[in-house]
């Protein structure tokens, strides 16, 4: 019996039987195999292959980017690849990767960014988890009360010279506190991330609560502390910086750890 599936990026994923052997991007390995669905394998972004930095499941990692070990993709023979995407892309894999990849099992991405709420791309993964066999046990949870009267922001270390702001309208998991109540300072683009110089952070961003990016190609505590416009922001100045991780494992359990950990603040 024939498989198929529709992904966000509207391709028709068809293969002869129900896949059995997946390769996923580093996010998607992390959630289907909370929503148990076995995983092969996985690979990450440019940043991964970057740090060198992976995500610590017990799985074999292929690399990302533009350095994936094809070799050791093949010899996992996977029948089915799951990626994410932001706008239309396959993230994670080149472009010249990806096409080499397709040629040994079809890609199948899930939209996770821009329009999209938390809850709808929790229900994507459901979905696909479902169709790959799994009894899927991550029932919807009652989130805590978010804090209103205190100012947040959401950011990633960039670089020695520039702040990466989070837009929380872009990125499903900060447009659920938002909905919850938390005031987000506003930031100045329609992507993900307004570019702010360091010395500007504290008069744009005046947070009380610092939402940090704890993947390795964001600044690291010894490099923050070089830097003056990183102590200036009042949140930062109170030791309220709490760890944020841009790419959670997609599931109600993950976002309900996370919203109930802000609110305990």
């Amino acid at each position: 019996m024939t498989w198929s599936f529709d992904d966000d990026r509207e391709q028709h994923i068809e293969t002869g039987s129900r896949p059995a052997r997946v390769l996923a991007y580093a996010q998607a390995a992390q959630t289907l195999v909370s929503l148990g669905v076995p995983v092969v394998g996985y690979f990450g972004s440019q940043h991964h292959a970057d740090s060198g930095a992976t995500v610590g499941l017990d799985l074999p990692y292929v690399g990302g980017g533009d350095a994936v070990d094809e070799d050791l993709v093949k010899s996992l023979d996977p029948d089915l690849v799951v990626s994410v995407t932001y706008g239309g892309e396959v993230y994670g894999l080149s472009e010249g990767v990806a096409a080499k990849v397709a040629e040994l099992a079809p890609i199948l991405a899930i939209g996770i960014a821009g329009d999209r709420t938390l809850d709808s791309v929790i229900q994507r993964f459901h979905e696909l988890a479902g169709a790959l066999g799994a009894d899927v046990q991550d029932p919807a949870t009652d989130l805590a009360s978010a804090p209103t009267e205190l100012r947040v922001v959401a950011m990633s270390g960039g670089t020695d010279t520039d702040a990466y702001v989070a837009n929380p309208a872009y990125w499903p998991s900060l447009r659920m506190l938002a909905d919850a109540g938390v005031q987000f300072t506003p930031t100045t683009t329609a992507g993900g991330w307004e570019v702010v110089k360091w010395d500007e952070l504290a008069a744009k961003h005046p947070a009380d609560i610092v939402l940090y990016d704890q993947r390795p190609n964001s600044l690291g505590a010894d490099r923050l502390a070089t830097i003056p416009g990183w102590s200036e922001v009042p949140g930062v100045r109170a030791g309220n910086v709490l760890p944020w991780n841009p790419e959670p494992p997609l599931t109600y359990g993950a976002a309900a750890s996370f919203i109930n950990g802000l609110a305990q603040r």
